[in-house]
Order: structure tokens, then C-alpha cells, then sequence
């Protein structure tokens, strides 16, 4: 097995994405899974419910809908060896929108630690606020995508917010 090498520093905002997906979750509204979308220049996130682990055409067609449509289209997409990125249909999908898919061993989740890192920090704040009502963590979803982008990134000095938006917006409490 080669040494893992380091990712390549992106050059603007949502051209370099990692997408990952937290699974297994109690069900809330019958959502149980959520992909997160991380732009690796600004580390803003989106976070998605779904119904389950998605097929590769639902997962193309959430990410367009949910991610791209707001962002504009990646030209680079790291994700797990999964088969929503491995398959025919993703490989078409990406090709047909000029996107290079690069997968990670999925055996190694330190090859994508910013979703891994989100990911905990993500799962951390759902179970904070829905500890004693998980059915409810599907209303807690767009809070915890709020509150991972207005984190300060000891990498950047300022927020994801920041960096996309050119401002802070207002925090709550």
C-alpha cells in the first residue's frame, strides 16, 4: 500500500468538493442518512436529509438539486469508494459536467478528513440537541448546517460564512 498523499489546495470557492454520508442515524420523519457536501477552499458544508443510503442516480440528482444548483459545478469531487461514486451513472453524470470523481479508501478515513471531521462534529451537535427526542433531528438538520458555517476554521482565521458571503451572519443562541 503507497503513502497517502495530500489533497490539492483548492483554487476558489465550491471547485473542490468532498462529499461523505452519515448513516445508520434513528430514524427522524423516516430521514436516517444525511450527505454532506464540504467546499474544500471555504469549508462551508451542506448537509442533506435522505431516506437511506441513496442509489448513485439519487445521489447525482441530490447533489445537483441541493449543491451545485446554489454553487455552481465542481471540477473536482473527492469521495468514498462507495457505489453511489463508483457506478456507471455517476461516472456518466460527472463526465457529462466536466467533474473529476477521486476516491478514497474508504478503509482510510483520514484521506478525507474534512467531511470525517465534519461529520463527527456534525453527528456531536445533533446528539447534543436531540438527545432525548432523536424523531426530531430532522428540524435540528438546517441549524447544525448554520452552526458548522459560522465556525472559525484555525486554518483560515474566519468563517465559512465569511469567506462565501463576506460577512458573518448573525448568530443565535
Amino acid at each position: 500500500m503507497g503513502l497517502l498523499e495530500p489533497l490539492p489546495v483548492p483554487k476558489r470557492l465550491w471547485s473542490d468538493m468532498a462529499v461523505d454520508f452519515i448513516t445508520d442515524l434513528p430514524d427522524s420523519k423516516r430521514f436516517n442518512t444525511i450527505l454532506v457536501a464540504v467546499d474544500r477552499f471555504s469549508k462551508a458544508c451542506h448537509l442533506v436529509q435522505l431516506k437511506g443510503l441513496p442509489t448513485a442516480m439519487t445521489t447525482a440528482t441530490t447533489l445537483f438539486d441541493q449543491v451545485f444548483q446554489s454553487n455552481g459545478i465542481p471540477e473536482d469531487i473527492v469521495s468514498e469508494r462507495g457505489p453511489q461514486f463508483t457506478s456507471r451513472v455517476c461516472k456518466a453524470f460527472c463526465s457529462l459536467l466536466g467533474v473529476i470523481i477521486g476516491q478514497r479508501s474508504g478503509y482510510n478515513p483520514q484521506s478525507n478528513c474534512q467531511t470525517e471531521r465534519l461529520n463527527q462534529e456534525s453527528s456531536q451537535y445533533l446528539q447534543t440537541y436531540c438527545s432525548l427526542e432523536q424523531h426530531r433531528r430532522s428540524e435540528f438538520l438546517p441549524w447544525a448546517e448554520y452552526a458548522q458555517n459560522s465556525l472559525i476554521h484555525s486554518s483560515m482565521g474566519f468563517t465559512p460564512f465569511q469567506c462565501v458571503l463576506g460577512y458573518q451572519p448573525p448568530l443565535f443562541l
